[in-house]
């Protein structure tokens, strides 16, 4: 099972100082190491965007770059027929840009989300029966 990995749960897991840092972490390693995560291409830069926002050393940023580059995330491109369901998503749940996407490509995948977001859960889970959440 390659699950989508919601980049906030990401962020959460490799920084200490976060609200959510345990359960994103539990979350995080629930998933083996030797499977790949499934993200979308926006992933990389939702990540390195949040922590340079945060002022994590550039050293580290790179390090995190890198290794989202690296076997453990599958990366999939926003194409045509992820934008279009995207779309079917962020309309029908009321969600944001970027949340959509990751609800649109865990339901194409037919692939569960690991997701802390509680809006997210609710609104997608309300609106796609078959959408599969771990974390919240």
């Amino acid at each position: 099972m390659t699950p989508v990995l919601d980049a906030s749960v990401f962020i959460a897991a490799i920084s200490p100082a976060e609200r959510h840092h345990g359960r994103a972490r539990r979350l995080f390693d629930s998933h083996p190491d030797t499977e790949p995560f499934l993200v979308p291409d926006l992933f990389r830069v939702e990540v390195v965007a949040g922590l340079t926002r945060r002022g994590e050393p550039a050293a580290f940023v790179d390090t995190v770059d890198a290794v989202i580059r690296g076997p453990r995330f599958h990366s999939r491109p926003l194409d045509g027929v992820l934008l279009d369901r995207t779309v079917l998503v962020a309309r029908t749940a009321r969600l944001r840009a970027y949340d959509a996407v990751y609800v649109a490509l865990a339901l194409l995948a037919d692939a569960p989300i690991l997701t802390l977001d509680e809006e997210v859960v609710q609104r997608s889970s309300a609106s796609f029966a078959e959408l599969r959440v771990f974390g919240s």
